[in-house]
């Protein structure tokens, strides 16, 4: 299987559910994970230039965006962003309720592309979310 490259959109105040995500690296070894707010490369305060990279080193070389969705994700002004570049690039698109929240679906994902807190079932949803992505961007 070919590795899947992932990028991770979340809202900063679910840091600690989603360090139980990327705990799950060891049942999805087919994957490979990048997020910028877990990358301490991005020190700046420079919306300009914050875009760029995401953009460019983080959503560009994705395969799928997954979206691990908290209380207040779908209120998050980078979370919207994120999503909405990943769509202008046809990335595939899945959200991931984090266990124990029930926030709002982010505006971009589809309803058929969110799924529960089965961690089991990720590796199968993420490829789903690759198969379906927009093939007139990629």
């Amino acid at each position: 299987m070919t590795k899947r490259r992932i990028f991770i959109s979340f809202d900063h105040e679910d840091t600690a559910k989603v360090n139980g995500f990327l705990g799950l690296r060891n049942i999805m070894d087919s994957f490979e994970f990048y997020n910028h707010k877990l990358d301490h490369r991005i020190k700046s305060n420079d919306g300009a230039y914050i875009s760029r990279v995401i953009r460019e080193d983080y959503i560009r070389p994705a395969s799928v965006i997954v979206v691990l969705i908290g209380n207040k994700t779908a209120t998050s002004d980078w979370v919207k962003w994120e999503i909405k570049e990943s769509l202008k690039q046809g990335k595939g698109i899945l959200g991931i309720r984090l266990s124990g929240t029930l926030g709002k679906i982010p505006e971009g994902i589809p309803s058929n592309a969110v799924g529960g807190w089965q961690p089991e079932k990720f590796p199968a949803w993420i490829e789903w979310a690759y198969q379906k992505r927009s093939r007139a961007n990629v």
